[in-house]
């Protein structure tokens, strides 16, 4: 996609405008928003009556002479009841006919509109009605228990990333940003926010009221938003004087206490590391039921309900790491990707990259106990990232071209856009140093203040950096793009040559059924550990690959009796692989003496690359034995995690594999029992790792009763009584098509514990709930994301059923839910371990074939024959080397369920 830009000398401000070239889907842009007076009566809400109108007008400015389409901008399921367009000099008519294609309302004048004939500035004004519907798109409804659980409507929006458009007509581009001014006319009794504070509120007949705010500063459509409910609010003022809220709703007020002071702390954090203010009196965190994540609306936030409310004082410590996280998340959106902004969705990592690293900083500098900041990265972004990457198929950071197709754009939202951006920007501070990476950033944030921004003008902020670096080093920009502009990543092999030279090699990370990729190459930081090096290299390169290095040969401070470990401690985003038996032979006796974050870099990588057959599982077993000499809670969730210790147990499916883990289970409840309990532990992530045990005893047979015979009274798996009547297809169906997330929350709880045999009554309440229309499409598809995530081994067959038969057409008018099928395939397809599960998933993306990516059968035919030829390559192997370690009576053969 080509960008024309072009430069208007406005009244307001310098606008930057951005029209793409062969895209009928995009906005022409030759008229462009400079404010918006948007008007909204949604006063019915109290009897049922969820339509609402409005009224807009805009003030455009003409930046070039148009065609005789004259305005152009868009439109979704508002019906246009009355139109006016006006120049603002004179105040004279233009006339005009109006026509809707696909989702652009367009305004033909007839004539080209001309700035020097007195039409540089216009206003248009439109005059609609719309309805609340229930999907979570545009200005939509969705309802939470009052009292007597009374059900209690919530109208509220969802805009990003095309659905401002669905609310009322607007110029919905990312790159487009205006100010609002914005009146809501409500009943009196109804708590009212939006973006900004309240300016005026006017009582009206009828039990209305109009409430008018001030206006914002200039943002994007998608980041408009409005809420009208029965809510409760807590407030406070931060140090820099910004009225930090939290609105929810009725609950006790010590429930909100906790998200309020981290809002108002991560704020302040933010602020003092950029230097920058947000440009807001008010910035207000609410709570919307059922929402499913968290959108950083300028001004007023909008989170799932988890996030904010934290109701007792016995509060699992990951809801706190979670709030945190989510809330310092949000909070940075606020500098990165609101007051400066991408300019189009295919820059999208440059928003939420740095929201990413920042949740990370923030939250770390603040509650270093909650989020312990190398754990937390190598945890919650490197694994989910390079497991990301590693997918055939996966797109770089730098998405171009795109079109204006909301489906494409949504898959953007992903572990890459996320989770590697973060990490890259961690690879780059860790490179030139946080002195140098802390003033790049300020500059791109004081340079682009209220714009919006391509990739080269965040390289260009950092111009300045490269002076530091030392001779011979690439340029910021090129380490930038090196990782920005190519999807995949590097694996990294060693190969020690005599005593202090190594040869390195890179190569794509690719599955074995993949074509081979020679081409791609990056610039790779290779960071080091030996005992001689005491250090030194660990976070900033001692040396780098090239683009044009397959293979270098270098020297490196070490002995011959020294350990090495290449990216020690997980800061470049690269796998490493070690060629030569002796190197393991050295590490892992050493495993115990590393840092927890060396310890889970060795263990993933051995056993991420023992799947492509480039480390044999003699290792993964021997690194396996060194857990019980671990105290660290973060190698322990690396091994134990599904992609690791959980492929191998469901594929093998060995009763002999079986007991290893649940002898891995006692010992890891052994470990952090005497440390941990999951309110009030030491840290989070060794509150994480007795769930993580729990979860391992309870899938392989365990019960409490059986737990506390073997490791005493505080073995407690959080399941009921097991003479507790087992769940029945009524309270299943009703629970989970219920809008109630406590209920679905202490089902999914029971279904943990419900033994395996009793599958069938969930699968008929599956059936029932899409028989009889309970739910729509993506709920249904959440719930069976939810099922596989809670276990993917016991869960897949049924997951499969429901899709492979289903009981009922779409309802009239519902959409199909393209991105929640598409991350529900993506969940399936590295669980499928057999021809038959291949032949159905094969048949189900067949009949959506039209709707999936381009090449998505093929990409998913590629992962599950890496599967199978997995299973037929190493299953016997690895049975082999089970009964040679451990036998019938080996070490972990005292671990046993009953």
């Amino acid at each position: 996609m080509w960008l024309i830009v072009v430069f208007l000398c406005a009244s307001l401000r310098t606008v930057p405008v951005w029209a793409a070239v062969g895209d009928p889907e995009r906005l022409p842009n030759s008229t462009v928003p400079l404010h918006y007076d948007l008007w909204l009566e949604v006063s019915g809400l109290g009897r049922n009556d969820f339509s609402y109108q409005g009224k807009v007008s805009i003030r455009l400015a003409v930046v070039s002479d148009t065609a005789v389409d004259g305005v152009v901008l868009h439109n979704v399921g508002n019906r246009i009841e009355k139109t006016e367009l006006k120049r603002i000099s004179d105040g004279k008519l233009i006339a005009h006919q109006l026509s809707q294609t696909s989702e652009l309302l367009k305004l033909r004048t007839g004539r080209p509109l001309n700035r020097q004939a007195g039409d540089a500035e216009l206003l248009l004004t439109l005059t609609f009605s719309g309805l609340l519907g229930k999907e979570k798109k545009g200005f939509y409804r969705t309802q939470y228990r009052g009292p007597k659980r009374v059900p209690v409507t919530v109208a509220t929006t969802h805009f990003q990333p095309c659905y401002a458009r669905y609310a009322f007509p607007c110029f919905d581009e990312p790159g487009l940003k205006a100010t609002f001014a914005i009146t809501i006319v409500s009943n009196r009794n109804h708590l009212v926010a939006s973006n900004t504070a309240v300016a005026k509120v006017t009582n009206l007949p009828d039990d209305r009221k109009a409430v008018q705010f001030e206006r914002t500063g200039p943002l994007q459509s998608y980041l408009v938003a409005f809420l009208v409910t029965t809510y409760d609010t807590i407030h406070t003022r931060s140090p820099s004087g910004v009225q930090v809220g939290v609105l929810a709703p009725p609950k006790d007020p010590k429930a909100l206490q906790f998200s309020l002071q981290a809002a108002s702390a991560l704020l302040t954090r933010l602020e003092r590391y950029t230097c920058q203010s947000l440009g807001l009196k008010k910035l207000e965190h609410v709570a919307i039921p059922r929402f499913g994540n968290a959108m950083e609306n300028w001004g007023l936030v909008a989170y799932d309900e988890q996030f904010l409310v934290l109701a007792g004082r016995k509060v699992h410590r990951q809801q706190r790491v979670q709030a945190v996280i989510t809330i310092g998340h949000e909070t940075a959106h606020q500098l990165f990707g609101n007051l400066v902004g991408p300019a189009w969705w295919s820059y999208l990592w440059l928003s939420e990259g740095f929201a990413t690293y920042f949740e990370m900083i923030l939250g770390s500098a603040e509650y270093p106990d909650l989020v312990p900041l190398e754990e937390s990265f190598a945890m919650r972004h490197m694994r989910p990232a390079l497991q990301a990457d590693a997918i055939p198929g996966a797109h770089a950071l730098t998405v171009e071209p795109l079109p204006a197709d909301t489906a494409q754009i949504e898959e953007l939202f992903d572990s890459l856009t996320y989770s590697k951006a973060g990490c890259v920007l961690r690879m780059i501070n860790c490179t030139i140093g946080e002195t140098a990476f802390r003033s790049g950033v300020r500059r791109y944030l004081e340079t682009h203040r209220n714009g919006v921004v391509h990739p080269k003008d965040l390289y260009a902020s950092f111009t300045h950096g490269n002076e530091s670096l030392p001779a011979g080093w690439p340029s910021v920009e090129e380490m930038f793009r090196s990782w920005t502009d190519k999807p995949g990543y590097p694996v990294v092999t060693v190969e020690r040559l005599n005593i202090s030279y190594v040869r390195l090699r890179q190569q794509r990370y690719q599955l074995q059924a993949e074509q081979p990729d020679h081409t791609s190459r990056w610039l790779i930081p290779i960071t080091y550990f030996t005992n001689s090096s005491r250090g030194k290299y660990e976070y900033r390169p001692a040396l780098w690959m090239r683009e044009t290095d397959r293979e270098l040969v270098v020297r490196l401070e070490m002995k011959r009796t020294d350990v090495l470990i290449v990216n020690p401690r997980q800061v470049g985003f690269y796998r490493v692989e070690y060629v030569q038996q002796r190197d393991w032979q050295k590490m892992v006796p050493k495993l115990r003496s590393l840092p927890p974050v060396t310890q889970a870099k060795l263990i993933d990588d051995a056993f991420v690359l023992a799947r492509i057959g480039h480390t044999g599982y003699e290792v993964c077993l021997s690194l396996l034995d060194q857990l019980s000499t671990i105290s660290s809670a973060l190698p322990w969730l690396t091994a134990m995690a599904e992609e690791n210790v959980g492929f191998l147990q469901r594929t093998l499916r060995s009763f002999r594999f079986d007991r290893v883990v649940l002898g891995l289970a006692g010992e890891m409840f052994q470990f952090f029992s005497n440390t941990t309990s999951a309110t009030t532990g030491s840290t989070a992530i060794e509150a994480q790792a007795l769930d993580r045990a729990y979860d391992w005893w309870k899938r392989l047979g365990g019960t409490t009763r059986s737990g506390r015979r073997r490791y005493g009274p505080r073995f407690d798996t959080g399941c009921p009584p097991t003479n507790m009547p087992p769940l029945t297809v009524e309270e299943l169906t009703i629970g989970l098509a219920s809008q109630d997330e406590a209920e679905e929350l202490r089902l999914f709880g029971r279904l943990k514990c419900q033994k395996q045999s009793q599958d069938t009554v969930l699968v008929a309440a599956l059936e029932r709930i899409a028989k009889n229309g309970q739910t729509d499409t993506s709920d249904l598809y959440r719930l069976l994301l939810k099922l596989l995530d809670l276990d993917p081994g016991r869960f897949l067959s049924p997951v499969l059923n429901i899709l492979a038969n289903p009981v009922a057409p779409r309802k009239p008018g519902e959409p199909i839910a393209v991105a929640a099928l598409q991350r529900l395939l993506n969940r399936i397809l590295p669980e499928v371990t057999d021809r038959k599960q291949v032949s159905t998933v094969q048949k189900l993306i067949g009949q959506q074939e039209s709707l999936l990516p381009r090449g998505f059968l093929a990409q998913a035919n590629t992962i599950m024959t890496s599967t199978l030829s997995w299973r037929m390559s190493n299953v016997a192997k690895l049975n082999r080397l089970l009964r040679l370690r451990h036998g019938d009576e080996g070490r972990f053969a005292q671990f046993t369920a009953s």
